[in-house]
């Protein structure tokens, strides 16, 4: 992403941007290692929320599962990562991935649009720049309970000290947790709905009846 800005706040979370979008800009200056390419989990208006604890500031961010195209004959995906910056508000960094793995070979296209709404549009955004790698090495298989729901997990390692955690039921980029220099974890996912809104908690005691 020549030429892309990044401000004071994009760099508290410059770590989650390298893992989900590898761009090359923010990868020379935050880490030397590469995109998770670990399988995409497909599923229509499919969303996970996930929280990550920068250096200055929490970041909360957003990933859908979006719509079909076709890129030059190949058939693609939009995926949608939507993340909430303080003191700017929501970015939405969408992806054409081509393949059924995120990684920088399978994204011919991406887009940028600030809150403003402008946007800008980055054909083969990852050609140049440090070799992003992908080979996460298969570490064991175990069951969770994440968001009141049991999972089977899959957990592999990667290339920086990386460790991280993968299920085929969380839509988008399946990532449960990403434990490394900085960590992010999953705090909700669905189908449908709104995926910001948060679960109200249920009172302790139930509410006094109404008076006529």
């Amino acid at each position: 992403m020549k030429g892309f800005h990044m401000s004071r706040h994009w760099r508290a979370w410059g770590m989650l941007l390298l893992l989900l979008l590898g761009a090359p800009a923010v990868a020379q200056d935050v880490m030397r290692g590469g995109m998770l390419g670990l399988p995409l989990v497909v599923r229509e208006k499919g969303w996970a929320r996930y929280e990550a604890l920068a250096k200055d500031m929490p970041a909360r961010f957003v990933v859908r599962v979006g719509a079909t195209t076709r890129h030059e004959g190949q058939p693609g995906r939009w995926l949608d990562l939507e993340v909430e910056v303080p003191g700017t508000g929501r970015v939405l960094i969408q992806f054409l991935v081509v393949g059924a793995h995120f990684k920088a070979n399978n994204i011919p296209l991406l887009r940028v649009t600030m809150p403003d709404k402008t946007q800008r549009e980055h054909r083969t955004p990852f050609k140049q720049g440090p070799a992003l790698r992908s080979d996460g090495r298969f570490l064991q298989k175990s069951s969770q309970r994440v968001a009141d729901r049991l999972l089977e997990v899959m957990e592999y390692s990667f290339p920086g000290g990386i460790l991280a955690e993968w299920s085929e039921a969380v839509p988008g980029l399946g990532l449960i947790r990403v434990n490394g220099a900085d960590s992010f974890h999953l705090v909700d996912f669905g189908v449908g709905g709104d995926p910001w809104k948060e679960k109200s908690t249920p009172p302790i005691f139930p509410a006094p009846p109404k008076k006529p």
